[in-house]
């Protein structure tokens, strides 16, 4: 290759300049302020010189110039040129030398591979010798030049012959590098910011700066940050205005997330309910455009009857043509206010729909938008231009088709089909490959009148990453709380704590629900008075201080209400003299029955000073019984004498459970209860009301003869059907074992049911209740008969449960997973005590 300076200035930057791109004689001639016939002759010249090739397909007046292979070697051998003069030795304190400058291109010369094609360069150069030796004056301050589309060159050093780029030893600054420097690479470069001077010569070392230079104010002072110039952390941030041309789905979602914040969302993506939402007001330029010649009168006649019918459930339904246009440019929606709308699909949307809706934005709202617009560009050209223009548009995203270029965007972006990646084009040769930010807001395409009902709902919807607001049953109709609401939405489950106390006053419940899980205890003190029943699960039980938990009872799930008041009996147990604190609860009239639902489940461990207290407990829990079950169960276990503070509650239990309903549990066992000590006759009717009620494991000693009861009659056999009862666990518990229910203790007898006493179920019709029904009696005709072991139908194993355990085989703990859970606990509970005896 030739080494030789290019003489004569105007070829070498015509040459320069075609590195970029073609460009015709006017073209080029403007961009560099040559006079044209200068322009002219640079370019004869070098079409002579057969460096530069002249597109001839059609008149030669505006044919295209454009740089071919030998103009590129010559470029390359005057940067060689320039190598060889200015470079005698090589700086060892230096990253790169300036070989050559024309306004703002530059000519540089780099030992090592630049960490990004966003070239950080000082104000100052490296001093030269002295007999100190090398000292740097060149770390302060500093400003950026972009590496042109060229490839960089590299060759050996002295020899200047083409070369490979080093490898890299680590990753970090040019410093870290454990080659020899032996060779050097040129970068073609253009000055980001061409208004200020820079002051190196050619010839002079410089270093990268110690600190990171500022970017131009234009690349900054925009409100959302569009990435980080690949290879550092310089975070780019233009005015808004900007059109980006991305192929990848994935990188459309990732800036998209970065403009979305409090801005109309345009966007295609696939619909997560039935039906997306849009407004209602878009109608208009949509009839309009359908109508040019209606009379305005008419026009509006159409549209108001159009939206009402659309809009209102009592209106009369819109004719079949019609109704067809609408799912021909909008898809299955349903129509609302626009008001409401904070983010509208475009997925199934026509471009006479899409257009209508861009109308929509542009002449009736005030909010500002980001747009991805699924439809190839040249084709609206004026609207997208509309937009680009209206001062309000953040982010226009186009897809389809080629990039076709909007004169009005501020900021152009590219991206091809790498993950995360983009380029920012800055003109003609300049252009920042960018790194999309990761992270940004979820939105939602609707602010619409569904919204979560409670804290169970909301946290049932969250599922992969999401939000299913297919789930969401509660209608809000104030639209500036449903606003709030898909704000806060749109925060969970993360939150925003800024954003949560700016509307803690006005709109309390978003505020709960965009509250951080670290900060909810304390909003929950705030606000507990003002939210509606069902958001107390939101509050993490593991956190709160026992009266906040107690205080947060009446407004939660039961589900959660169990798992705090389990948290509160554990606290009671350990620490029985915080009992004492907050003993003032039981006179609060919300919050009362659940201090006394808490205190009676931890009775059987409190001290005999807190007796009186438990007397009282009782007393205000009976006037709303809360955990009955549990609370049963823990004031009467089973087998234990009961002391007399207990018999008192007892006596109270037994004296008010006939005043409670009928389909109650406390009525219930204390009916049983009352017939059971006086030996009072059971009717089916009421056996059937105590199996249907209360817990099985209550009344399971008395399982076969209330079976056999209900199978002598129809109206029995047909309940029998109808319920779902792990009946063969109810028949075949181990002789002895403790049961009962609380105030009733009974050892389950002895004797089993015979298999001829069921032979009823074999009448029965079917039902959910009959494959367990017919489980029991096969199991135990099998065992009766010595025949092999039933394969059952709701666990397999249940054929081994009328035979000696000594029979069975290993019932390991797998057997829990195997069928009906009821079942599987026996099995593995009978297999493991009999392997301890």
């Amino acid at each position: 290759m030739s080494a030789e300076r290019i003489r004569s200035s105007h070829q070498r930057r015509v040459l320069d300049w075609l590195l970029d791109g073609g460009g015709t004689v006017s073209v080029i001639a403007e961009s560099l302020q040559l006079r044209m016939p200068h322009a002219s002759l640079a370019l004869r010249q070098l079409r002579e010189r057969e460096e530069v090739v002249r597109d001839d397909h059609g008149s030669i007046r505006g044919a295209i110039h454009r740089i071919n292979a030998v103009g590129r070697r010559r470029i390359a051998g005057d940067a060689v040129a320039r190598v060889r003069k200015f470079v005698k030795k090589i700086h060892p304190l230096a990253d790169a030398v300036v070989l050559g400058r024309d306004g703002p291109n530059l000519i540089l010369g780099y030992l090592k591979p630049p960490r990004s094609r966003l070239l950080s360069l000082p104000e100052r150069g490296l001093s030269g010798e002295t007999e100190q030796g090398y000292f740097s004056t060149g770390k302060k301050g500093g400003r950026y030049a972009i590496q042109r589309d060229e490839p960089i060159r590299w060759y050996s050093f002295p020899k200047l012959e083409t070369s490979q780029a080093p490898n890299e030893a680590t990753q970090g600054t040019l410093g870290n590098w454990s080659e020899e420097m032996d060779r050097i690479g040129i970068v073609h470069a253009r000055l980001l910011d061409a208004t200020r001077e820079w002051s190196i010569s050619p010839g002079t070392w410089y270093s990268e700066p110690a600190s990171t230079p500022q970017l131009p104010e234009s690349l900054t002072n925009g409100a959302f940050v569009i990435g980080t110039a690949t290879g550092t952390d310089v975070s780019v941030s233009p005015q808004t205005g900007i059109h980006a041309h991305f192929t990848l789905p994935v990188n459309r979602t990732l800036i998209m997330n970065a403009f979305r914040r409090n801005a109309i969302c345009f966007e295609e993506q696939r619909q997560h309910t039935a039906a997306g939402y849009l407004p209602v007001e878009a109608l208009e330029p949509w009839i309009r455009s359908r109508h040019p010649r209606l009379s305005e009168q008419k026009l509006i006649a159409k549209i108001s009857e159009l939206s009402t019918a659309l809009t209102s459930e009592s209106s009369q339904a819109v004719s079949r043509t019609l109704h067809r246009e609408l799912l021909s440019d909008f898809g299955k929606v349903e129509w609302t206010h626009g008001s409401a709308v904070s983010s509208i699909n475009l997925s199934g949307v026509s471009s006479n729909g899409a257009t209508a809706l861009m109308e929509w934005f542009l002449n009736q709202s005030t909010e500002e938008c980001i747009v991805e617009w699924p439809f190839e560009i040249p084709n609206y050209t004026l609207l997208l231009e509309r937009l680009l223009t209206s001062g309000r548009c953040r982010l226009l995203i186009t897809s389809a088709g080629e990039y076709y270029p909007l004169p009005s965007a501020s900021t152009v972006l590219r991206s091809s089909n790498e993950l995360m990646k983009a380029s920012l084009y800055l003109g003609r040769g300049k252009r920042i490959p960018l790194t999309l930010p990761q992270s940004g807001e979820r939105t939602f395409h609707v602010t619409h009148e569904v919204v979560p009902e409670s804290a169970d709902e909301l946290t049932a919807s969250w599922k992969d990453g999401e939000l299913d607001a297919s789930l969401f049953t509660l209608r809000e109709p104030d639209v500036e709380k449903r606003k709030a609401l898909w704000q806060a939405l749109s925060a969970y489950p993360e939150g925003d704590e800024t954003w949560a106390n700016l509307n803690e006053s006005t709109h309390p419940l978003a505020s709960w629900i965009a509250t951080p899980t670290s900060n909810r205890t304390s909003r929950w003190i705030r606000l507990r008075n003002k939210l509606p029943p069902g958001w107390a699960d939101l509050l993490p039980i593991e956190d709160c201080e026992t009266a906040t938990l107690i205080s947060a009872m009446p407004k939660a799930s039961e589900q959660w209400s169990i798992a705090a008041i389990e948290k509160v009996r554990q606290r009671f147990t350990h620490n029985v003299d915080s009992i004492v604190r907050y003993e003032h609860l039981f006179q609060d009239e919300e919050v009362g029955q659940w201090m006394a639902t808490s205190v009676l489940l931890a009775a059987s461990q409190l001290p005999e000073e807190f007796h009186a207290l438990i007397e009282q407990a009782c007393g205000l829990w009976l006037d709303a019984p809360r955990q009955t079950a549990k609370v049963l169960q823990a004031l009467f276990p089973l087998g234990d004498a009961l002391p007399s503070h207990i018999e008192a509650c007892l006596s109270k239990c037994k004296l008010a459970a006939p005043s409670h309903p009928r389909n109650s549990m406390l009525y219930v066992w204390g009916v049983l209860l009352k017939r059971m000590e006086s030996n009072e006759p059971l009717s089916p009717e009421f056996l059937r009301q105590v199996m249907s009620i209360l817990p099985h494991q209550w009344w399971r000693p008395w399982a076969g003869e209330w079976l056999q009861v209900q199978l002598s009659s129809a109206s029995g056999r047909r309940w029998l059907v109808s319920v779902e009862l792990p009946w063969p666990a109810l028949l075949t518990r181990p002789p002895g074992e403790r049961s009962g229910m609380p105030a009733w203790p009974v050892p389950y007898p002895n004797a089993r049911t015979n298999v001829d006493e069921l032979l009823n179920i074999l009448l029965l019709e079917d039902g959910i209740g009959k494959p367990s029904l017919l489980d029991a009696y096969d199991m135990l005709a099998n065992a009766e008969r010595n025949e092999p072991v039933h394969y059952g139908r709701i666990h397999p194993l249940v054929g081994w449960l009328p035979r000696p355990v000594e029979m069975w085989p290993a019932m390991e703990i797998d057997v829990l997973q195997q069928g009906d859970r009821e079942v599987g606990a026996l099995l593995f509970a009978r297999w493991f005590a009999a392997k301890l005896e």
